[in-house]
């Protein structure tokens, strides 16, 4: 069975530092993919609940649509029917059946027409919420980038022992914890 490799000890004060500070960035970048993560999620609730009301507001495109048809097709029919003042009474009763069913019609038209406004005005408020939050998500993507090679840049600072890699980690580190912090006031 192979031995588990020995852990060395960071003795001297550099590697303490870069210790440290890979800690650091490795909180940092948790606490942003963290938020990238949820900021995904929201997107893609909001993405559903806006295809669901444009499908609502579809529903009432088409019943709407099939009210003005019907009233297209009631008014066609009108003119065969004579006048109430016709000695007829059977007649005098189907046309005014026709006209309730056509003003029944117009109504029921006119509501889903109205109804139709505020749906959109709500999958047009979740289509802005869901793309507030994917601008949120690839913001942190970002940020997560930027840190995840300052983690790197500065474990191999403590293998090469060159400082320079270290400040080069530290600094993508700090620009990698700007853009996250940034995407927190989005």
């Amino acid at each position: 069975m192979a031995e588990t490799p020995e852990i060395p000890d960071a003795n001297d004060p550099f590697s303490k530092k870069v210790a440290i500070t890979i800690a650091l960035l490795a909180v940092v970048l948790a606490v942003i993919e963290n938020k990238g993560d949820n900021a995904k999620t929201d997107a893609i609730i909001k993405t559903s609940e806006a295809a669901n009301r444009w499908g609502y507001y579809q529903s009432k495109s088409i019943k709407q649509n099939l009210y003005e048809t019907e009233l297209e097709i009631l008014s066609h029919l009108k003119p065969s029917i004579p006048d109430a003042g016709v000695v007829d009474p059977e007649a005098a009763s189907r046309k005014k059946a026709l006209l309730a069913s056509m003003e029944k019609a117009a109504a029921t038209a006119k509501r889903y027409d109205s109804e139709k406004g505020d749906i959109k005005k709500e999958a047009e408020q979740f289509e802005a919420a869901a793309e507030a939050n994917g601008k949120i998500n690839d913001r942190c993507d970002q940020a997560i980038l930027a840190l995840q090679i300052a983690v790197v840049i500065c474990s191999v600072s403590i293998l090469s022992r060159w400082r320079l890699f270290w400040y080069i980690g530290l600094g993508l580190g700090v620009a990698g914890a700007l853009i996250g912090m940034s995407a927190f006031r989005l």
